[in-house]
């Protein structure tokens, strides 16, 4: 039997970061496919993502046509894989329970892809990404399903040795996201719902071994009230 060990978030994330990006992770691989098949006028725009990772999805949102990309993670060492990505992007550490330090107003588009299953309480790092969209901006939120969180099933990898690391994480049921929405004052755009059957011929096997109705990710689109 493999070791398990929990180790905190920003702990966790240092440990797999080297290996993150082709670790066989059929949640990533459904929050990228996802952000894929997002329709993203972003030409000119400043994108900002909370909990950017190894730089990824900063670089999705580059080919869109964003001229300024700005992200941060609680991680030091997935940081230094998003550095190797682009040096142009601006990149700082940063915890999104707390205030981010960035002026009101400073992106046209926010992203969270698979953070907030991190955080107890979702109100302070939307009322934060809230303060730092601009008017007219968007909010995109591709999160684990809360069908999927409240069965226990979070983030998790194994090391090269075998050990299962697993963090921190919890469940935040449908109702949680909407009483956050309606007192930060964001506005639900669109919602989508993403089965295995929606997430493409590429797809893992992993992605259809619990059948094609299994909901992997929720993908809500927000905007300022």
């Amino acid at each position: 039997m493999s070791e398990s060990v929990t180790l905190g978030v920003a702990a966790a994330y240092d440990a797999w970061a080297a290996s993150y990006d082709g670790y066989d992770n059929p949640m990533v691989f459904a929050a990228g496919h996802v952000l894929s098949q997002a329709s993203l006028p972003l030409s000119q725009k400043t994108c900002l993502e909370f909990g950017c990772g190894t730089g990824r999805n900063l670089a999705a949102l580059a080919a869109c046509g964003a001229s300024s990309l700005i992200g941060f993670d609680l991680s030091a060492a997935m940081l230094a894989e998003a550095r190797k990505r682009d040096a142009s992007w601006t990149l700082f550490q940063a915890d999104m329970s707390a205030p981010i330090p960035l002026p009101d107003q400073s992106a046209d588009f926010i992203l969270f892809s698979l953070t907030l299953e991190h955080v107890a309480d979702l109100e302070q790092p939307l009322r934060e990404a809230r303060r730092l969209l601009r008017a007219d901006g968007t909010i995109k939120i591709i999160e684990i399903h809360p069908f999927v969180s409240l069965q226990g099933i979070s983030a998790h990898f194994k090391t090269a040795e075998g050990t299962e690391i697993t963090m921190p994480a919890f469940a935040h049921p449908f109702q949680d996201w909407l009483s956050a929405f309606d007192r930060i004052g964001l506005r639900v755009d669109g919602l989508k719902e993403w089965q295995a059957r929606d997430i493409g011929p590429e797809a893992p096997a992993k992605i259809l071994r619990r059948g094609p109705d299994w909901p992997w990710v929720v993908d809500w689109t927000l905007s300022p009230v």
